[in-house]
């Protein structure tokens, strides 16, 4: 749920021989579900949630910071989509403290410091495994940019980014950097502060 432009579905999936894998994004074009359902790669695209069907894994992926009522829409996904020792991991923008206008224009409702999301996994009777932040590198200048300067104060939806290739790569290989340091982290008990907040649960026996 919350799968964008497809990016992050092809590439977690794309070596998996044997999946049944449902991407869901209310911001999916038309033209966008036609070409990536055309491309057959074995992940159907859909903008509404599939009526039913138990999952090993789900992915709310920057989902929970738009709904009001964050804790029974979770819950509903977990009754709906999860059976025992299924598993859900979770991401979302973190930390109230630097909600700004660019949040307000991207219809969140609120962020979360991590302590907050861990709280309302558990809420609801979800076991967690692991938990931390991503994006270190880009907390301050997050602050900076769209709470002190007001820059990005709308969103171009998904799919938009224009850095070409060369910026791309330089980018993409130092938030790769950030992410590992940080997961390695994590594991040793350490929680850095990033720009996301994630949690991997499992639905207890």
């Amino acid at each position: 749920m919350g799968c964008g432009d497809g990016f992050i579905s092809e590439n977690l999936f794309s070596r998996l021989q044997a999946k049944e894998v449902t991407a869901v994004d209310i911001n999916l074009s038309d033209n966008q579900l036609l070409q990536f359902n055309e491309s057959g790669i074995g992940i159907r695209y859909v903008r509404e949630l599939p009526d039913n069907g138990a999952y090993d894994l789900c992915m709310l992926l920057d989902v929970l910071e738009h709904v009001e009522s964050d804790a029974a829409f979770l819950f509903g996904i977990v009754n709906r989509y999860m059976d025992r020792k299924s598993k859900i991991l979770i991401t979302v923008p973190a930390f109230q403290a630097i909600y700004g206008r660019h949040d307000v224009n991207l219809g969140h409702f609120r962020r979360y410091s991590l302590r907050e999301l861990e709280s309302l996994v558990q809420s609801g009777g979800l076991r967690i495994l692991s938990s931390g932040y991503l994006f270190a590198s880009l907390l301050f200048p997050k602050y900076i940019l769209c709470n002190l300067l007001n820059v990005g104060g709308y969103s171009e939806g998904v799919g938009q980014w224009q850095g070409g290739r060369f910026l791309t790569a330089i980018l993409e290989k130092l938030l790769t950097l950030d992410n590992s340091l940080l997961i390695a982290l994590s594991r040793l008990g350490v929680k850095i502060p990033g720009l996301t907040g994630w949690v991997l649960c499992e639905k207890p026996e």
